[in-house]
């Protein structure tokens, strides 16, 4: 008689927010790219559109609430933000009893957390008796010796079974022993390509150069100091187009709802890309830069001479490596050392400081150089290769399960 065949380990991916973004992007990324044989993926999420990414890369979705308790960088309690510390109490309950059902129901063998505010969805997977592995993917914010997050230090240290952060700068800030995973990106989609028929291909003029933003408009991200790296750049006699390729995280229509301008008048929400707009004509810059809405972003990368990741913040993210992977040398405010994610004047420049004029000036430096912007994009592209291989991170993954199980027992 044969050998019975192992059933797959069930996972079940807790993801935090309704919307897509670049953790539900990566959490897709892997989900489809998971080794179907030994593992089957199931996501807790709230409905919209992340849910719809998730369900479209394979794993099987159960919405429900999600009460995440934020703290990092980009996103804090303060002032009349800790009102949103009220919303999500009231989510909590019914957080906890549609996740603890989801449990009940799925039969997993482990929770893989997909950022560090799910505090009480690792609570409860460790008081159902399952490993959990907890994914960070944003620094605590720079003041790190907060009580907020000590305590959210020893959560993590507490309740996670295998801790995993996205690049050395995350992995640093929280000092839990997280395990650097980077996310894994798609070396064929994101990949060199002539950039004059690029440019063509989306309408844009083949001779100027392009500098490319990726990302939804927060200020943390850097949109105002793109904006205004755009108006010094054309002030000094470099001409060039700016895109801004992301929009704002809620749509115009949400503003014109009652709970759109209630949360407008309480200050909880703010319509950033009705700003970025007004900030492009009040510098007179509407021939120069333009808001393109979510969509395919691998066209942009393509065309792009330049891509700016101006983060406020200790870190850089996803747009640095996508752009390593194009070829397209970067422009990152935020990380000193790079995190691992680029390699400061090897694969890109990172800017003396976080201001419109500091990356302004880097701009202006490798668009006055194109032979040192393509040795910077060649040297990016290797570095991609080397590093964020997506076969390589998405197994670097299956065996930090494999370890986490093991450590659980039977």
């Amino acid at each position: 008689m044969a050998d019975a065949v192992p059933e797959p380990v069930r996972i079940l991916y807790v993801h935090h927010r309704s919307e897509r973004s670049g953790a539900s992007g990566a959490l897709a990324g892997l989900v489809s790219r998971l080794d179907r044989t030994r593992f089957e993926p199931h996501v807790f999420c709230a409905a919209g559109g992340a849910a719809h990414q998730l369900r479209e890369a394979g794993a099987t979705v159960h919405t429900g609430s999600v009460a995440a308790f934020t703290h990092i960088w980009a996103s804090t309690y303060h002032g009349r933000r800790w009102l949103l510390l009220v919303r999500e109490l009231a989510w909590l309950a019914p957080h906890l009893a549609g996740l603890r059902r989801t449990l009940r129901r799925g039969h997993f063998a482990l929770v893989h957390l997909n950022d560090s505010p799910l505090v009480p969805a690792a609570w409860l997977a460790r008081r159902a008796g399952l490993p959990v592995v907890w994914h960070l993917r944003s620094a605590l914010p720079e003041d790190d010796g907060s009580r907020r997050s000590v305590l959210l230090r020893r959560a993590i240290r507490t309740l996670s079974t295998r801790t995993v952060a996205i690049n050395d700068d995350v992995a640093t800030s929280f000092d839990v022993g997280a395990a650097v995973v980077p996310d894994p990106v798609d070396l064929d989609r994101f990949r060199p390509a002539e950039r004059r028929r690029s440019k063509a291909e989306l309408g844009l003029d083949e001779e100027r150069p392009l500098v490319c933003f990726f990302g939804y408009l927060y200020p943390a991200k850097g949109f105002r100091e793109f904006i205004g790296a755009a108006a010094r750049t054309r002030d000094v006699g470099v001409e060039a187009t700016w895109l801004l390729v992301g929009g704002g995280v809620r749509d115009r229509d949400f503003f014109r709802r009652a709970r759109g301008r209630a949360l407008l008048r309480l200050g909880l929400t703010r319509d950033y890309e009705h700003e970025a707009r007004e900030l492009v004509a009040s510098l007179g810059l509407a021939d120069v830069v333009r808001l393109v809405p979510y969509g395919d972003t691998a066209p942009y990368f393509h065309a792009a001479d330049v891509v700016v990741v101006p983060s406020q913040g200790p870190e850089v993210g996803l747009p640095a490596i996508e752009a390593g992977a194009a070829g397209v040398p970067v422009v990152a405010t935020g990380t000193r050392t790079g995190g691992g994610v680029l390699v400061p004047g090897e694969t890109g420049i990172v800017a003396d400081g976080r201001d419109a004029g500091s990356i302004a000036c880097a701009v202006v430096e490798l668009l006055r150089d194109p032979e040192r912007a393509r040795s910077l994009g060649a040297a990016g592209r290797a570095h991609v290769e080397r590093r964020f291989d997506a076969a390589r991170a998405v197994r670097g993954l299956e065996a930090i399960y494999v370890d986490a199980l093991g450590r659980a027992g039977p």
